[in-house]
């Protein structure tokens, strides 16, 4: 018996190099709804269905429980990681930290050396747009309870985050700086009674043109 072809059908290819192309320009996978819109498919079963058969030859990988889990194995990315996108970080006043994962971001691997400790947040305000971090864009961030003086870190004050640069004099007072002249400093001790934590350190940014 002859072993089953890994060539794709014409429409099975074409959603393939959809997903790759959307992947390379939105720098995260489509959804099956974005892929039968993008094509024409009227009917989100038969993506699905192609999705399916994608797999079973082994061109196309999905992360269990992901909206957005699509991967082209050999895409020219093959090294390409997902790194979840956990939901908008204020570069100004303080937002509340809940995380939502809204979806993924695929990253290259010198974006992102450590893709199990690594977050990604879209930034809202303008606190930041002395260092280029600009309302919309997406900031890469490495989980790590410590940061040196200068570093841009996602802090967690009380239970709200924002993300500044950071410095801690040798009294142990904490100043939260952005880069924005039109926003003030936040300082604080560690026996004012405030609770202050860091989340990550910024390690990279991603706009969407």
């Amino acid at each position: 018996m002859m072993a089953p072809s890994r060539r794709p059908t014409r429409r099975q290819q074409q959603v393939l190099d959809f997903v790759a192309d959307f992947a390379r320009r939105q720098g995260m996978p489509p959804t099956v709804r974005e892929i039968a819109a993008g094509l024409g498919i009227a009917s989100t079963n038969a993506v699905a269905g192609h999705i399916a058969a994608l797999r079973r030859k082994g061109l196309l990988e999905k992360l269990p429980g992901k909206s957005r889990g699509l991967k082209v194995p050999d895409q020219g990315a093959r090294n390409q990681r997902l790194v979840p996108v956990l939901g908008r970080i204020a570069a100004g006043r303080p937002i509340h930290a809940e995380e939502n994962l809204e979806g993924h971001i695929v990253a290259d691997p010198f974006m992102v050396r450590e893709p199990d400790d690594t977050f990604v947040l879209k930034v809202e305000g303008d606190s930041m747009n002395g260092d280029g971090i600009l309302p919309g864009d997406y900031i890469f961030v490495r989980r790590q309870p410590v940061a040196h003086n200068g570093e841009i870190v996602v802090a967690l004050i009380e239970d709200e985050a924002t993300v500044k640069r950071y410095f801690q004099d040798d009294e142990g007072t904490i100043r939260l700086e952005a880069s924005n002249p039109a926003y003030p400093d936040m300082a604080f001790h560690g026996d004012d009674g405030t609770r202050f934590e860091i989340l990550g350190i910024m390690t990279g940014l991603y706009r969407r043109r």
